[in-house]
């Protein structure tokens, strides 16, 4: 299955994924904890496989010309 949701940035994906962890941490119920946990790596993940920020690449070379 796939999701897509057009208008969010890496930011706003970042931001979901925290929420989703912290939400999980709160949860009384195991299962709906694992399900937000599962959904948060997921997201995670397909992050990691997008190519480097603008704003990244320049903090980066920020770091290094230090």
């Amino acid at each position: 299955m796939a999701l897509h949701v057009n208008g969010l940035g890496v930011a706003d994906w970042q931001e979901i994924v925290e929420s989703l962890l912290v939400a999980a941490d709160v949860c009384g119920r195991p299962e709906v904890a694992d399900n937000r946990r599962t959904l948060a790596d997921r997201i995670g993940q397909a992050l990691e496989t997008l190519p480097p920020t603008r704003e990244a690449l320049e903090a980066r070379a920020a770091v290094r010309g230090q």
